[in-house]
């Protein structure tokens, strides 16, 4: 069960990394776009709607990201932070 539970957050992680990313490039894009257009209501879009949900990914990232580094795996101890090996 822990096992797919990891599996589940390390492919998640990933997913959702590289969804920040391509949204990132998706805002500098759209507002160097509506820069170049002189389009204000575009450069508002994608600072304010577009740039919340890239946010929101980010932070699902991080928790993934976080449950996945505390997410003991199975059948031992896993050494990191308050834990001595040895």
């Amino acid at each position: 069960m822990h096992a797919l539970f990891r599996t589940f957050l390390s492919g998640a992680t990933r997913v959702l990394l590289v969804a920040f990313l391509l949204g990132g490039c998706a805002v500098v894009a759209g507002q160097l776009a509506a820069l170049a257009a002189g389009d204000r209501q575009l450069m508002e879009l994608f600072g304010t709607d577009v740039t919340d949900v890239v946010c929101v990914i980010a932070g699902a990232a991080g928790l993934c990201s976080f449950l996945h580094l505390y997410a003991r795996e199975e059948g031992g101890r896993r050494g990191g932070a308050g834990n001595e090996d040895g």
